[in-house]
């Protein structure tokens, strides 16, 4: 099958990537690679490609997305890389091949730091707060297909949870399906009571961790991983850099930006809404493997551990 630029609405994963197809799908792009490597295949799969004095990133879209969910998140890479950011914009958009989508981004320079400290961590919840400057700057993007808001994830789950009982997972881990019922229930109850619904909103980073963070001689060099990028609360987007309970980060954010009372006091909540909105997405599906079970432990851990922001 030739090569074509995407134009279908949707993506179908493509198992069998060799070597050969790689430096195939590179010719798209006028690239003929001195070494192709691989980065990690969780989720999206990425390749480290290498021509001459030039490196680029090679990524195979890894989940069943639609042709617009991955424009989205192209869009707003090109349009911060206009605005100035350090983000790794596509190289001429989309290539499809057998129903698989891979985009080509330059390699940004730089390394994450390996452990955060204190200061790291202030200092990336005020990246976090100027990212959003930049992002308001986007809201005419709108939401992306497929996505919804924390208080909107957490309002409709708790009302699968009797189909989740009376499958397999619910007959072999009740205790993995009742907890995050509970905590389906918990939450979006808090959620209502502090007025989640009236929180500013814009276009989010989604997942801030430090890994997606580059540094280079000292100095911001590179933002990564917008897999995740969508409208939401803004607030949301603090808690997912936060986490379980890295106040600093939440700091480092109120240096830049204020957030009201009410948002400060859901950050914890709103961080156990994105971990119900991924176990959502795992429990949905047609078959739970051990593997997704694993992560569903993980979720539960994660809503049982996060603790409120400490002032």
């Amino acid at each position: 099958m030739p090569l074509s630029r995407a134009q279908s609405n949707h993506m179908r994963v493509n198992t069998t990537i060799t070597t050969d197809l790689i430096k195939k799908i590179l010719g798209m792009w006028k690239i003929a690679p001195d070494h192709v490597s691989l980065i990690n295949a969780r989720g999206n799969t990425h390749w480290k490609v290498q021509c001459r004095s030039e490196s680029f990133v090679l990524r195979i879209y890894g989940r069943r997305q639609t042709a617009s969910s991955i424009q989205y998140e192209l869009d707003i890479l090109r349009r911060l890389r206009d605005r100035g950011l350090p983000v790794a914009a596509a190289i001429d958009g989309v290539a499809q091949y057998e129903g698989s989508a891979f985009v080509l981004f330059p390699l940004l320079p730089g390394r994450p730091h390996p452990r955060e400290n204190e200061r790291q961590r202030r200092q990336r919840g005020r990246i976090l707060a100027e990212l959003h400057h930049e992002l308001g700057a986007l809201a005419d993007l709108g939401q992306r297909i497929g996505w919804r808001q924390a208080d909107e994830v957490v309002a409709g789950g708790e009302s699968r949870s009797g189909r989740w009982r009376s499958c397999a997972i619910g007959m072999t881990r009740p205790d993995l399906v009742d907890g995050i019922a509970r905590h389906f229930e918990g939450v979006h109850s808090r959620l209502c009571a502090a007025g989640a619904t009236r929180f500013p909103v814009t276009v989010v980073h989604g997942d801030l961790i430090a890994q997606n963070l580059l540094f280079q001689r000292g100095r911001l060099s590179g933002i990564l991983d917008f897999d995740s990028a969508h409208c939401d609360l803004r607030a949301a987007d603090v808690a997912c850099a936060r986490r379980s309970g890295s106040d600093e980060v939440a700091r480092g954010y109120l240096d830049v930006i204020p957030l009201s009372d009410a948002e400060i006091g859901c950050l914890d909540d709103l961080w156990r809404a994105s971990v119900l909105r991924y176990a959502l997405q795992l429990l949905d599906r047609e078959t739970i493997t051990g593997a997704a079970v694993s992560e569903l432990d993980w979720c539960v851990a994660q809503l049982e551990k996060t603790r409120p922001f400490q002032r």
